[in-house]
């Protein structure tokens, strides 16, 4: 955890922060929302990402975002395979989204009832849907999607 990429993860949350040391410090933040982006952008640890988490800190309210490996391997956050699931429905709006997506989505608000939840849940494993079930599933898939997905960080 000592590598340079830590210590400038570390030279950017810690001024964020209301702690004074890191080990402190990374108890104050919550993910606030995931993006996936076609573009290259850079994490505060100075690696590539496409993969961004927003965080905010509970105490102050300042928000900043940081790759998906440094979120779950410095500020330990674990976000399991909320990603692989993105991926998964972003290539096919049909596709069942992992548990991990469905707490997410319902976590931030994207899913509007209980009953969409549930839905998700039930068919989180299941290849065989009727129409009205797939027609529902592609319908919040979409939503999902749209809260989370960028075409493009910048114009061209």
């Amino acid at each position: 955890m000592k590598s340079p990429n830590f210590e400038h993860l570390k030279a950017h949350i810690l001024p964020l922060s209301v702690a004074s040391n890191f080990k402190a410090a990374r108890q104050e933040w919550d993910v606030v929302a995931v993006e996936i982006s076609d573009e290259w952008d850079n994490c505060p640890c100075g690696q590539e990402i496409k993969e961004h988490c927003y965080i905010r800190n509970r105490h102050n309210g300042n928000t900043t975002y940081v790759g998906n490996v440094c979120i779950n391997r410095f500020i330990q956050i674990d976000t399991g395979n909320l990603f692989d699931g993105l991926k998964r429905i972003s290539h096919d709006d049909t596709a069942n989204a992992n548990i991990d997506l469905i707490e997410h989505a319902y976590r931030m608000g994207y899913l509007y009832s209980e009953k969409e939840y549930h839905f998700l849940l039930q068919t989180a494993r299941k290849r065989i849907l009727s129409l009205a079930q797939l027609n529902w599933k592609r319908k919040i898939n979409r939503r999902i999607l749209a809260q989370t997905i960028v075409q493009r960080r910048t114009k061209r």
